[in-house]
């Protein structure tokens, strides 16, 4: 119960300003994950409101496909089995600056076990209409953009 209580409170107030100062500038990554229904992977994290598609940091002298690859196994237990397609590459300046984020699309993948963690306390396949929802403001401009009603963006 600690755990999970401090986790979101590190990671705000020592990990993210840790690795700006260590690394000048950042790269994450998102999988956007789609069933043979349409549906989408999503996760819920313990320092973010709402729903979000699984991923994390690039780490020094990975490729930003290969560590969406392994996000979305850590923090899913889905394994990417195929080809996936880069959908865009957004700043995060806003937010925190220097930083950007790769979003990748995959349709081939092998379900796994699962377990909540000390990150990601749930996930499902939801309809877009689900996720739409309950999710951030750049949530909802790659759901419009995976839909094909906007353009692709270059803010995240």
């Amino acid at each position: 119960m600690l755990k999970s209580f401090m986790f979101p409170i590190a990671n705000r107030l020592l990990l993210q300003p840790f690795g700006r100062v260590v690394r000048g500038m950042t790269l994450g990554t998102r999988g956007v994950v789609r069933d043979v229904e349409g549906r989408m992977l999503v996760v819920r994290q313990r320092y973010t409101s709402g729903w979000v598609f699984p991923g994390g940091g690039v780490d020094r002298g990975e490729a930003p496909v290969t560590a969406m690859k392994r996000e979305v196994m850590e923090e899913t237990g889905v394994q990417l089995t195929g080809d996936v397609v880069m959908h865009g590459l957004f700043s995060n300046h806003a937010n925190f600056p220097g930083d950007y984020v790769a979003v990748y699309i995959a349709t081939s993948y092998q379900d796994g076990d699962w377990q909540p963690s000390l990150e990601i306390t749930e996930r499902a396949f939801l309809d877009p209409a689900d996720i739409v929802r309950d999710c951030s403001d750049p949530m909802q401009r790659r759901l419009e953009e995976l839909a094909g009603r906007q353009a692709i963006s270059e803010i995240w």
